[in-house]
């Protein structure tokens, strides 16, 4: 039923354990997600992604689609944390912020009412 020559077949079984075994490092957090998240991507995407795991590198499209995901993160690593603790300064200002407003708007009634 197949139709690649016994070389091409040895070539894509080696082909295949490589990326399978490059993907299934706990380094890729396989056994650590614990968020799902909903995403939409354009058909191309999908298509490689079904392709992926029909070849089984991976057991599903959100396996491969996590595992790229932390692979991209992984590589740039540094950068990521940065902007990590940028987002929470922020956070953190914002909810400084708003207690503050808060605190304005209360406090501006009361002055009213004294006077």
């Amino acid at each position: 039923m197949n139709s690649l020559p016994p070389e091409k077949e040895f070539d894509m079984e080696r082909i295949k354990t490589e990326l399978v075994g490059r993907f299934a490092t706990e380094d890729f957090g396989l056994k650590k997600r614990e968020v799902s998240v909903m995403c939409r991507l354009n058909a191309k995407t999908v298509a490689i992604m079904d392709a992926l795991v029909e070849l089984e590198i991976f057991k599903s499209k959100s396996e491969a689609i996590a595992t790229f995901l932390q692979q991209v993160i992984a590589e740039r690593e540094e950068m990521f944390e940065e902007i990590l603790a940028q987002a929470k300064a922020i956070a953190s200002k914002r909810e400084a912020a708003k207690h503050l407003a808060f605190q304005a708007v209360m406090s501006s009634g009361k002055k009213e009412k004294k006077e």
